[in-house]
């Protein structure tokens, strides 16, 4: 396990931003800021933004913000600092280097939520919320996230604890005076109690954790250039008017999303905004940039290319710009052009693009049945399954089963009169309720479940 005496470091912002922001957290967080950085900042200790200047060595220094936040009030519940400049990867790996001159160390994957989790900042539920809010592609994903890190449900399995925890001691003290003539709780009042406690689980396991586990959907994207027919294929696999329907370019600027059933899987499937070889303004390069990363994080990318049309040098171009780990290449609008030379369009196709494609038409159901069997296979030969940190939303819905069970046996045991197993079973309920949000983890578990985090969070 991480040493949590240590002060480490690490970039926290992606990769492909100009703007770089480095994460300090520890005891010697602001000796560390006060050596990297110009002298005359006086630090205070509340929450502050300062402009600095970065000092790199005698010829190079740098302006940028340093963000302080002390303990215990920071993410991390230790101090923490960020410094937020715009530079190049050669000199942010220079900063690096000065930060490890100065006896600091580099965070591990999650070791920054880690400590969060350890200094009582934020229970092992809402941790495991941030890594999936950072991995998420689409927007199911991100809200389940983002309502995982609520804490929505550790209120909810701290209300059925203390439920159970209630009638569990009421039952007990009644085994303990069963000579005396005092009843705690009557049998019918504890079955009632108990069918309502099993009632609040069933509801958990089909609605909160149900809606956490679209954490765990693959995701399939649609993709191609501005009308290409994406918004009404994405239509027609869903099955509802979800996605706007125009013959006027860039119509498509968010990322619509829609859960799709299939056959022997299930998946997220979206349709982004057109993609664009050369955008024309800042609002074109922000959707085509928001476009290209969820395509990039998708299992599958449906890619749609319009058959009537006459030129298709900018589909070859935006083809290019598609980085996904698997590609269905589909020829859409099948009824616009002249049956009697689509053999000829596909091959001219298939030779430009070395790809075979699949013949789709929305307004005919040509191909619809094909193409959805092509994304079943191919999410199931992918064998998606969830690793690290997303088996904690398995965790949840196995302890929750269990409780019910246990809720149940011990109903069962109260209308058998035998209040002695009743009890036994209840603080079994109790137990694994309780393993959702316990705080004493050990370290084997804690690193499994961090290692997945990416390093900076």
């Amino acid at each position: 396990m991480y040493n949590a005496h240590d002060t480490i470091f690490a970039i926290s912002s992606p990769t492909s931003d100009k703007r770089v922001i480095i994460r300090i957290s520890g005891p010697d967080t602001l000796s560390a800021c006060r050596n990297l950085l110009d002298s005359e900042i006086g630090f205070d200790t509340k929450r502050s933004v300062y402009e600095c200047k970065i000092k790199i060595d005698s010829d190079l220094e740098l302006e940028g913000l340093l963000y302080f936040f002390p303990s215990p009030h920071s993410y991390t519940g230790d101090d923490v600092a960020e410094i937020h400049v715009y530079t190049n990867p050669s000199v942010s790996k220079a900063i690096l280097e000065k930060l490890l001159e100065l006896g600091l160390r580099t965070a591990e994957p999650g070791e920054f939520t880690s400590r969060a989790y350890l200094n009582g900042r934020m229970d092992l539920a809402q941790a495991e919320a941030v890594n999936e809010i950072i991995v998420s592609s689409n927007q199911y994903q991100l809200s389940a996230a983002e309502n995982l890190l609520s804490g929505k449900l550790s209120q909810t399995t701290e209300e059925i604890r203390t439920s159970i925890m209630d009638c569990m001691s009421r039952l007990e003290a009644g085994l303990d005076f069963s000579g005396e003539d005092i009843e705690f709780i009557s049998k019918d009042e504890a079955i009632e109690k108990l069918t309502q406690i099993k009632n609040m689980l069933e509801e958990l396991l089909a609605g909160s954790i149900q809606y956490e586990s679209v954490i765990e959907l693959p995701s399939v994207g649609i993709a191609g250039a501005p009308n290409a027919g994406k918004s009404t294929l994405i239509n027609k696999l869903l099955g509802s008017e979800r996605s706007i329907v125009s013959n006027e370019r860039k119509t498509t600027r968010d990322i619509l999303t829609g859960q799709l059933e299939l056959e022997h899987s299930n998946c997220v499937v979206f349709d982004c905004a057109g993609l664009i070889v050369e955008p024309d303004n800042i609002l074109d390069e922000l959707a085509q940039e928001s476009a290209i990363e969820a395509l990039r994080n998708s299992a599958i990318v449906i890619f749609c290319v319009d058959i009537s049309k006459d030129d298709w040098a900018e589909d070859l171009e935006i083809r290019k710009l598609i980085n996904a780990k698997h590609i269905l290449p589909v020829v859409t609008k099948c009824d616009l052009a002249e049956n009697n030379n689509i053999p000829a369009l596909l091959n001219k196709l298939q030779n430009m693009f070395k790809n075979d494609f699949l013949q789709v038409c929305a307004n005919t159901n040509l191909g619809i049945k094909e193409l959805l069997d092509r994304i079943d296979k191919q999410l199931c030969s992918q064998n998606l399954k969830p690793e690290g940190p997303l088996a904690l939303v398995s965790r949840h819905k196995k302890a929750v089963t269990d409780a019910i069970k246990n809720i149940s046996e011990a109903i069962e045991e109260l209308n058998l009169d035998n209040d002695e197993v009743c009890a036994m079973s209840l603080r079994a309920a109790y137990r694994e309720i309780s393993q959702i949000e316990q705080h004493n983890l050990d370290d084997q578990i804690l690193n499994q479940i961090f290692s997945k985090f990416c390093i900076g969070k």
